[in-house]
Parts: structure tokens; sequence; C-alpha cells
């Protein structure tokens, strides 16, 4: 059984609306990970036109699933502007996140499992639950469908059978968290792993090298494990590979011995969780567009909103690879619905997979166009010139007296201009759609203490192993990983939100709702192995946002049970629980 927990990201909700009656327009500031989306929701409920109705997200602190999701102030926040005729401004306190934002989780997992004696898995049969509040919210049906196509995870399981059960309870609203599904699923099926690999007296990383989907068989067409007409497909991965760089950091085969032994007043236990997420959600696709404003002034515009993942950054890298200029000379604008016709959004760890790809075919379609002028104006053919931080040149005379900067270019290709091969200035758009999702995939190996007397926990070694595809900006992706774990452990050890009979909830403020702090977190030991690029894109990359997370539960809990020798069926790993758990399997 998985907890009921949220996310409380750094800045909690928040809606400004302003509307001009004179030019008939409403714009809104505030948080929305999806804008253009979310506009076409207002426009269809205030039956205003959508070009009326300008979306402003600036920068915000975290989201993590529980932002920007249609909630009923994004409707009443406007109306109120429009029936008042003054701005309306509405902040979120705490408390008021606490029990009205989106809550997550709380889904447990009837399992069944079928292999031969030497650990090969033969099928799995699953019905999973799903409670989702008072009513259906915004999201809150896919979480459990997630978590159920999910199951099977990054292992050969040719015979699977899943139901979903939804309940509606007399609770707060359920939505979307940091890898919704994937990590219910992850949680239930390690645990069930080890549980198995118990029962045959298997080593339980052996029975998971057994198990693991080989690089062979890439790619790897799960079926249709979700309602969808089309099958899930695995694009990419060399999950044994993983596997064995996180036994060796972790120096499995050191440590493994000392599982269940009582040193110093605490037990230590060894867990692994391996995973594959998909990311990149497919069909909406992703708009951007790069611009030539000026003498070394490239401007990129994005359709996604940002919330602390490091977008400009990674989207200036894109630009000036794909474009061939300096990334000191790139300004990335995003979070406007006024900026770029389409715009999916932010969210399932899309922004580098599609928004990437958006901008580095935009960037690669203007160096055509740059190219192109160019060619014209000195009457060569494009093929013999290229653009080289942000200057055109031959390319058997780089340093030639034939160069051009960005700005002669641009005054070159100006509207009237004899070199202007009909276009409006320097600029292109470009919108990038998959049909499939990529899948990240990686592994958690933790080796950690239960204090025999209060049930805390130490965690003395953690490993995560990763391949998200090519890495654009290794030190932003490192920080994505650690955050995402850090976030993980938090909410397998210390968060719940915990109601009472009557359905009051009881973590109503955090003297209650325990987060994490930095001495809870443990120093996270992250390799990230580019082995499996994406072939869906032209970057071969993948979502990476939420992949640390993914793990920790499965992680966590395996290790727990390994230290007691109990089964650990529930979360979370809470120090009140695991000591009753102590108390009732473990004779003093």
């Amino acid at each position: 059984r998985c907890h009921r927990h949220t996310a409380n990201p750094l800045e909690t909700r928040g809606l400004v609306a302003s509307y001009s009656e004179g030019r008939e327009e409403l714009t809104v500031w505030g948080e929305t990970k999806v804008p253009h989306y979310n506009r076409g929701v207002l426009a269809s409920m205030l039956q205003m036109p959508e070009h009326r109705i300008h979306f402003v997200e600036p920068d915000v602190g975290g989201g993590f699933g529980v932002r920007g999701e249609f909630y009923p102030e994004n409707f009443l926040v406007p109306f109120a502007a429009i029936k008042t005729g003054r701005p309306v401004k509405w902040i979120e306190d705490r408390a008021e996140h606490l029990i009205s934002a989106n809550h997550s989780r709380e889904h447990w997992c009837e399992l069944e499992i079928a292999a031969k004696n030497d650990g090969t898995i033969l099928g799995m049969r699953a019905t999973v639950h799903g409670a989702l509040g008072g009513y259906v919210r915004t999201h809150g049906a896919i979480v459990p469908v997630s978590t159920a196509a999910m199951l099977t995870g990054p292992y050969l399981i040719p015979n699977y059978e899943w139901d979903v059960k939804c309940i509606l309870t007399n609770k707060t609203g359920m939505g979307t968290f940091s890898a919704p599904g994937r990590y219910e699923s992850c949680f239930f099926r390690e645990r069930l792993l080890d549980m198995m690999a118990a029962d045959l007296g298997i080593d339980p990383a052996e029975l998971r090298l057994k198990n693991l989907i080989p690089p062979s068989a890439m790619p790897y067409e799960l079926g249709r494990t979700r309602p969808e007409e089309y099958s899930l497909i695995y694009d990419s991965g060399d999950y044994p590979a993983l596997l064995r760089k996180a036994l060796e950091m972790i120096d499995y085969d050191g440590i493994k011995g000392a599982a269940g032994q009582l040193q110093d007043g605490k037990y230590h236990g060894v867990g692994i969780g391996c995973f594959v997420k998909s990311t990149g959600t497919g069909d909406l696709g992703e708009g951007a567009r790069v611009a030539i404003t000026g003498p070394g002034q490239v401007a990129v515009y994005l359709g996604i909103a940002t919330m602390g993942q490091g977008h400009e950054t990674v989207m200036a890298q894109i630009c000036a690879d794909g474009l061939g200029v300096h990334i000191d000379s790139i300004a990335v604008y995003h979070g406007s619905t006024d900026l770029v016709a389409i715009g999916g959004g932010t969210y399932a760890s899309r922004g580098t997979t599609l928004a990437g790809n958006a901008v580095f075919g935009a960037a690669q379609q203007l160096r055509d166009r740059v190219l192109a002028v160019s060619a014209a104006y000195l009457d060569v053919d494009p093929s013999e010139l290229e653009l080289s931080q942000g200057m055109v040149h031959r390319k058997d005379s780089p340093g030639g007296d034939t160069s051009l900067d960005l700005g002669e270019v641009l005054a070159l290709a100006a509207p009237g201009s004899r070199y202007n091969l009909g276009e409006n200035g320097l600029e292109a758009d470009y919108y990038f759609r998959s049909t499939q999702e990529c899948y990240p995939c990686g592994v958690h190996v933790v080796h950690l203490a239960v204090d025999a007397e209060t049930g805390k926990i130490d965690i003395l070694k953690y490993a995560i192993v990763e391949d998200v595809g090519h890495v654009i900006n290794p030190l932003l992706l490192n920080g994505q990983v650690v955050g995402a774990a850090a976030q993980g452990v938090g909410a397998t050890i210390l968060e719940e939100l915990v109601y009472d009979d009557t359905g009051q909830l009881l973590a109503g403020s955090f003297m209650d709702y325990l987060l994490p702090t930095s001495t809870d977190i443990p120093t996270f030991d992250v390799a990230v192995l580019d082995l499996a690029p994406s072939p869906l894109n032209p970057m071969g990359v993948k979502g990476a946002g939420e992949v640390g997370i993914v793990a920790t539960g499965a992680a966590l809990a395996n290790a727990v049970s390994n230290a007691l020798g109990v089964q650990v069926t529930e979360l979370p790993l809470s120090p009140s629980k695991l000591k009753d758990l102590i108390r009732k399997n473990i004779s003093p």
C-alpha cells in the first residue's frame, strides 16, 4: 500500500487577473504548467475567443505536478475580474494548499506472480485500487491507470493482466505528483520481486538480472497496457548494465552479508529498485521560435513554462549548437501564450524531449536561412558556407575576407532587400511531435540501518544509476536527479497526509506534515550512463526531471525488509511504524 502525500513546492499557487473592458481582453498572471491548454479551457468557460485571453507564467518556485492543473480558482479569479472590472489577486496559503491542492499516491495493489523454480518470470496479475477523493479531478484517473500500465517495469513478463478500481472518498481530490503511477508501480513490483526471491532462495540482484529486458530486445513492445489504442514501446535501454553498475558502486557483494545483522543497536539492510519511466508524453508536441533580433542577438521563444528546471540554460545550449552561435548571445523567453502559437506545456518530463527538439529544429531551419541569404549576397552556393560562433564564412577559409556577422546578415534579410528571399526577417518556427514516448531507465541501490529502539532510518550509502539518453547539461541533470531523489526519500520516510475516522485532515500544517531537512537526506552517489540514446528524436534525448524519484520507495522498502527480516507492504517507513514492526516481529 502506498500512502497519501502531496507535493509542497516552495511557492504555493496564486493568480492575478485583469480585464480591459475597452479592448475586451483578459490577462492572467500566475501558475500554470500548461498555459495554452488552460487558456483554451478558460475561453470555453467564459465564452471568449482565445486570442483575447493572455496567460503569463512568470518564474515560479517549483511544480512537481500539483501546480498548473485547471483548479476552480483558475476560473473564479478571472471571472471575478471581469464581473467587478477590477484586477483580482488570489494567493494560496500553506494550510489551504495542504487541504485543497491535489493530493497524490494512496494506491494499494493486489499482486500475483508466477515463476519457474529458477526465477524466470512467467506472468503477473494485478488489481490496482486508487482513492481519488470526492470527485475526479483533471488527471485523477490517469494515476491508477499509469500505475497498472507500468507495473511490469523493465522486466520480461510475457503474460500480464490488470484491473483498475477507482474509489471516491470524502478526502481531497487526487492528481499527479512527480512520477505519477511510476513511483507506486515500482514500489509494488520491486517489493513483490524481493518476496519472490526470498521464497525461491535466490539473491534479489541475481533474480533481477535474470529477468531484465536485454538490450537486444529493443525496441521492446509491451502491448496495450493502457486503454489507448496504441501499444507502449520501450525505445532503448541496457537495463542489465545499469544494475551491474549500481551494484558495483555500492559494493553489493561486500555489504550484502550484513543484511539483518544488529550492529551498534541498528539492523542493516540492502535494497534494490529497478525502473523505467515514460517521458515526453507525445501527441501534443511542442512549438518553438528562434529569431535573430540584432547584431549578435538571438531570441528563443518557448511554449513551455519553467519552474526551476533550468530550461533557459538548456534551451540556450541547444540553440547555440543547432544555429552555430555563442551561448552568451541567446536570450530565452517563455511562459506566455503570446510568444508561440502552440505550446503543450511543462509536465511528464517533456521539456528537453519535446521543446528542446523544437528549439533544435527551429535553430537548424534558421541557420539554413542565414546561409541562404549569405550565399545570395556572396554569390556562392550555400553548401560552401558555414555558420560558426555567430559568423558566416567559407568552409575552406574560416578567417577570410568574406565573413559576415549576424548583424550584417540581418540587414541583408530585411524586408525590401533583394537578398530577402521572401522571408520576414530572420526567424524560424518549428513544431516537434512524437507519437511515442521516450523511456529513461535506472537503478537505485541503498544500504541503510534501522535503529532497533526508535525505528529511525540512517541511510549509509545510496547509489543511483540512470540512462536518460544524450545529456545536454550534466550539472543541471545531476541537480534534477539528486533533487528528485531527495524528494522521494522525504516522501517515503516522513511525509503522510493523515485523516481521522470522520474524514478530517490531521496534517494540515508543517507542524504535522513532516518534510525532510538537510539532516534527513543522504549523499547520493550518482552515475549517468549514455548507453541508449532515444531513436525517436534528432537529439537522442529522454526526459529526466522526475526520473530520480521513481525507485526511492521501492529501494528503501526493500532495504528495510532486508534489515528487519519482515515483509514491508506499506508506506511510509516512518519511525513509529518501523518501531511497531520491530516490536511485533523481532524478539528482544
